[in-house]
């Protein structure tokens, strides 16, 4: 009788934390997207300062030298050309300050994350029965939503990825949140994948299939075995820990 009720309390344990690690993981993906920021901010903001630094220049030292002339508003209103410079510098600096701090804060994430290689659960196997990415091409956080599963493949399911536009109606529902990862028919993660909820949900999640063969350390593509001898040399470094 106490280890029903004991088995009982542990399946509900499981659920209530997989349902927290959903709802955060919905707060985590929205700010993802939020601080997403598009490839060529940085190039914007050094072209704004420069910009915005010459023109300010040539406004002090005149324009005498040039082998052109500057158009008839630049002699008619200098005033306006100065306003113009310091608006540039000023907004360069501050895109530019954007994006370092969206660095920072991507730096300190990552920091946050124990690494791969001294991860593992309690329970080897696969979790889950189904795992789909809906993604798009030219998308750099499907690659990066790619390689995330490729690490944990021993604890997943094969991941299968299906390109939203061969569907118009998953362009409707995915469109502006891809890659979008969906276990077991459940929506797990939006636009990036949360490493420190993953590994709780792998935790949380009871196991449906044996380990997998080779090591089981996070790489599917690892292969080796765990070593008899000290002297013997695995995939792992010597540092397998599977049985």
């Amino acid at each position: 009788m106490i280890t029903i009720i004991e088995e009982a309390a542990d399946r509900i344990r499981r659920t209530v934390s997989v349902r927290r690690d959903a709802a955060e993981e919905n707060h985590m993906s929205t700010i993802a997207h939020k601080e997403e920021l598009p490839k060529g901010l940085p190039f914007l903001g050094n072209f704004m300062l420069f910009l915005g630094l010459a023109i300010l220049a040539l406004s002090l030292t005149g324009t005498e030298w040039l082998p052109f002339n500057m158009p008839r508003s630049w002699y008619q209103s200098p005033a306006i050309w100065k306003l113009l410079a310091l608006c540039l510098s000023f907004g360069g600096v501050a895109v530019l300050k954007q994006v370092s701090s969206n660095e920072m804060k991507h730096a300190e994430r990552n920091r946050s994350i124990q690494p791969k290689e001294d991860w593992m659960p309690d329970e080897q196997g696969q979790r889950f029965e189904t795992l789909f990415v809906y993604s798009k091409e030219n998308c750099p956080l499907c690659e990066e939503a790619a390689e995330i599963l490729e690490d944990y493949a021993a604890y997943l399911p094969p991941a299968e990825f299906v390109d939203i536009y061969s569907d118009p109606v998953l362009v409707e529902q995915f469109g502006t949140c891809v890659p979008v990862v969906t276990i077991d028919g459940k929506i797990r993660f939006r636009g990036r994948i949360n490493e420190v909820l993953l590994r709780r949900l792998i935790v949380a999640s009871p196991v449906t299939k044996g380990t997998k063969s080779g090591c089981g350390c996070n790489k599917q593509s690892c292969g080796c075995k765990r070593p008899t001898t000290k002297s013997e040399s695995t995939g792992c470094g010597n540092n397998c820990r599977c049985a």
